[in-house]
């Protein structure tokens, strides 16, 4: 099950954003992200694979944007980490304008 986060943040279709995915709070004592990959799911249209940039202290950078409409935008991130679970963060994003 993945945890959702909703964020207070906008994004506007002209921007190109990074946001951070921390996993942290999901990791054992000794266990740490060793590879992540992308996947962004717009209002209407086909589902993405984003840049994922260097993890470090287990956050994930993605990058996100241009985009092409409006609405509610998801952005998961999968995580593999070095004991091979899997650890998943779903990002709820509004595009506004």
């Amino acid at each position: 099950m993945a945890d959702y986060i909703v964020t207070n943040k906008r994004q506007s279709l002209a921007e190109i954003r990074q946001w951070d995915f921390d996993f942290s709070d999901d990791l054992a004592d000794g266990v740490t992200v060793a590879s992540a990959t992308a996947t962004h799911v717009p209002p209407s249209g086909s589902a993405s694979t984003p840049t994922v940039g260097s993890i470090s202290n287990n956050i994930v950078p993605v990058v996100l944007g241009t985009l092409s409409v409006t609405g509610v935008h998801y952005l998961d991130v999968l995580a593999t980490l070095s004991n091979n679970e899997k650890s998943e963060i779903r990002l709820v994003i509004r595009v506004e304008f």
